[in-house]
């Protein structure tokens, strides 16, 4: 018999295997091989056989603990070739225009630009209507005329009755900041990123409508070489060492003017008494007296005194509603309907095509335009309008109208989630998301709008997986989830229950994915119908549950019958997870004290992962070359080649890094952590250092997290009691259900401390 190398006999076993089960990639022979949650699978039945005979359940588990990878991710990179490699854009806001003349508002002005040069942040508050936006806008082009130090962030959310989060601000201001949203688990990771990306720049970051100081708590008390400008209305207290520049009404001289200003005619001169009493009843808001003079201005014939002596007929607190009243009165119909469906949105703002299909029009701009003049919209950010606080709770939205924008939303998410990375569709998520996901969650589902809530939510479950935000990719599968129950579409319910169960058990909580699967599993949904990663999500639970391979195998055969097969990309994820098969199978065999044998599949797993590459190059991925330099660096430190293990390593971290994924930038920095303590003579400093910078952006739970903490606890004496509950903390989600071997064996080890 002619002798062949262990390298031949491996390609020759491969493609056997795939030929008997009808491969796509023939120079390997690799069809159907998958990466659920990091878990390494066999899709065809003779291979998936021959892995349950030497591969025991309990291992198979610990790959999706020990590899987390964001299933749903996977697919969509497998699905959607793209030519050109993600880049880690952060698109921002544009720094608002200069507003020059403000009336009655230099002394705050100044004050705010001479606290900026003493002080580390400088806070502008006021109430709705006093002009806090822009005296802020203004102090700070007086800082800074340089685009290019200027960064602006509007915190204003979508939600009229409920503030953005912490963390949500936290993620905006790391963005307008040009840094990963994703890399933050709590909003204050996000200090010391401010300080890095500030300090001795010139750069002013102004940060516009926030609503409570808890949402910017976290941000530093002052950064050297830069300003912070903070302007909102604040309904909690300001810390003690916060001292507001407090913007109050306007004093009677400049409210005349201002008024004077926006009538702009010889009304003003011929009654100054009418005028300083319509200041009055305006009770010195600048919003309010610039209403009143566009009103007048657009009403010629109206005199001053007119318009005193019908107020004096009712109280002068109901200016606004007199106003109001008289206004929409005088709109064109189109108009008018548009102004009634904004007051009922439960949305606070939307851009000019939403507003287009509120109506089921082409175009909405000249509705817009006039209801701008009579000053019952505002323009914000850039295209996007909102109905003033004063003129909300209208009648409830007309279901057809809601219907119309749902579908708006979802052909728009749809477009631009297949444009994504782009920078286009970057923009436009980053100013959207918010946006989708109230619609996602509004209380009152409309008929027949549960397809396209499903549509909105496959964009934003694409945006969110690009960005790392798994705890809103959480929150939208959540919300989908109730949408669908509350409308009866049992097919996307279950989508969205699957989609949680990928999502919890790549945050590292097999209990919670299984609650999820049970209720997909309730639902009366035909299995043939489910999307391919939806049968991904069903095969990754199954194997954390442990439930039999039948079950597993015959989801993973439907994956591979929903499954597009061809790019390259993908061929190149699959091959790497053979590599890691071959890895974890000789982990277990050098456990056992087989060690020839487990040196001989270190050396199959990397000529696998050198054809991954090969074809990761060739589709110019760096998502699915990190991956594979990853498990690349592990091989060649198991098979005891620690410098190019160390090379390996390093050019992971770097595609990591460029790919703004900070998970796998984490398992990269804990590998190089665990390689340094094999050295005889490392310093326990620098291991330490480098476990505590991957501690935050690994998920809260899991083996990678509970492995952190144990080498931390080992190294750190006077902490080990912290890091003990910590690392146990982290296998919190196995407690009262069965637990894979390594589970086992981590939580020994900490509780042995």
């Amino acid at each position: 018999m002619t002798d062949i190398s262990r390298k031949d006999r491996l390609r020759i076993r491969l493609s056997r295997l795939s030929q008997q089960a009808g491969a796509h990639l023939p120079e390997l022979g690799l069809g159907g091989l998958v990466t659920v949650g990091g878990t390494v699978l066999l899709l065809q039945e003779k291979l998936m056989e021959q892995v349950a005979e030497w591969l025991p359940p309990w291992l198979i588990v610990v790959l999706v603990l020990a590899l987390p990878v964001a299933t749903g991710w996977l697919t969509h990179v497998v699905r959607n070739r793209r030519k050109d490699p993600p880049q880690p854009i952060f698109h921002r806001l544009p720094f608002p225009d200069r507003i020059d003349g403000l009336v009655g508002r230099d002394a705050e002005i100044q004050q705010v630009q001479e606290r900026a040069q003493e002080r580390g942040i400088v806070v502008v508050q006021g109430a709705m209507g006093m002009g806090t936006s822009a005296v802020a806008v203004l102090a700070t082009w007086g800082l800074t005329a340089d685009a290019r130090k200027q960064r602006y962030a509007d915190l204003r959310g979508p939600d009229r009755d409920h503030p953005e989060t912490p963390l949500s601000v936290a993620q905006r201001v790391l963005r307008t900041l040009d840094r990963p949203p994703g890399a933050i688990q709590e909003p204050q990771d996000a200090t010391a990123q401010v300080v890095e990306a500030l300090t001795g720049t010139d750069r002013v970051l102004l940060l516009d409508n926030v609503s409570t100081w808890s949402q910017i708590a976290w941000l530093p008390p002052r950064v050297p070489g830069a300003h912070i400008v903070v302007a909102g209305t604040f309904t909690d207290e300001l810390p003690q060492h916060i001292e507001p520049i407090q913007l109050g009404p306007l004093a009677a001289v400049d409210g005349q003017r201002l008024l004077a200003r926006h009538v702009a005619d010889e009304r003003v001169n011929r009654d100054p008494k009418a005028l300083g009493l319509l200041v009055d009843a305006c009770l010195g808001t600048p919003l309010e007296i610039i209403r009143i003079g566009r009103w007048l201005a657009r009403n010629r014939q109206v005199t001053l005194q007119d318009l005193v002596d019908d107020l004096r007929s009712g109280s002068v607190d109901k200016m606004l509603d007199f106003v109001l009243e008289r206004s929409i009165t005088q709109l064109r119909p189109l108009a008018k309907q548009l102004f009634v469906l904004l007051a009922g949105l439960p949305i606070a703002e939307v851009d000019h095509r939403a507003a287009a299909a509120l109506l089921g029009v082409p175009s909405a701009d000249d509705a817009i335009r006039e209801l701008a003049e009579l000053g019952l919209v505002e323009s914000v950010r850039m295209t996007r309008v909102r109905v003033g606080g004063a003129f909300r709770g209208g009648a409830p939205l007309e279901a057809a109208a809601w219907r119309r924008l749902v579908e708006h939303f979802a052909d728009q998410a749809d477009s631009f989630a297949a444009l994504l990375p782009g920078e286009e569709a970057r923009a436009w998520f980053a100013i959207e998301d918010r946006v989708l996901l109230q619609v996602l969650a509004f209380g009152n589902p409309v008929p027949k709008t549960a397809r396209a809530l499903a549509r909105i939510a496959d964009g934003l479950e694409t945006w969110f997986r690009l960005e790392q935000r798994h705890e809103d990719r959480l929150r939208a599968a959540e919300a989908l989830a109730k949408a669908a129950k509350a409308l009866g579409d049992e097919h996307v319910q279950a989508t969205a229950e699957l989609r949680q169960c990928a999502i919890l058990l790549t945050w590292g909580d097999p209990r919670k994915a299984r609650q999820h699967f049970n209720q997909a599993a309730a639902l009366r949904v035909k299995v043939e119908s489910w999307p391919a990663e939806l049968h991904l999500q069903h095969a990754a639970i199954l194997l954390a549950s442990g439930d039999e391979f039948t079950a597993v195998e015959s989801a993973l055969v439907r994956y591979g019958q929903a499954l597009s097969g061809g790019d390259l990309a993908g061929h190149s994820l699959r091959l790497t997870n053979v590599a890691a098969l071959l890895l974890r199978k000789g982990q277990t065999l050098d456990h056992d004290g087989r060690d020839r044998e487990a040196r001989r599949l270190y050396a199959d797993a990397r000529v696998v992962l050198f054809e991954s590459l090969r074809l990761a190059e060739q589709a110019s991925d760096p998502s699915a070359a990190a991956h594979g330099q990853e498990l690349l660096a592990l091989a060649n430190r198991y098979l005891e080649q620690p410098l190019d293990a160390k090379s390996d390593l390093q050019e992971a971290e770097r595609l990591y890094t460029e790919t703004a994924d900070e998970i796998g930038r984490a398992r990269c920095l804990v590998q190089r952590a665990v390689a340094l303590l094999d050295e005889p003579d490392h310093e326990p400093d620098e291991v330490v250092a480098l476990l505590e910078e991957a501690e935050p952006r690994l998920p809260p739970a899991g083996v990678s997290m509970a492995l952190t903490h144990l080498h931390l606890a080992r190294l750190r004496p006077d902490r080990a009691a912290e890091h003990r509950a910590a690392g146990l903390a982290a296998l919190a989600p196995w407690d009262g259900i069965a637990e894979p071997r390594q589970v086992s064996e981590l939580r020994a080890s900490l509780s042995a401390l």
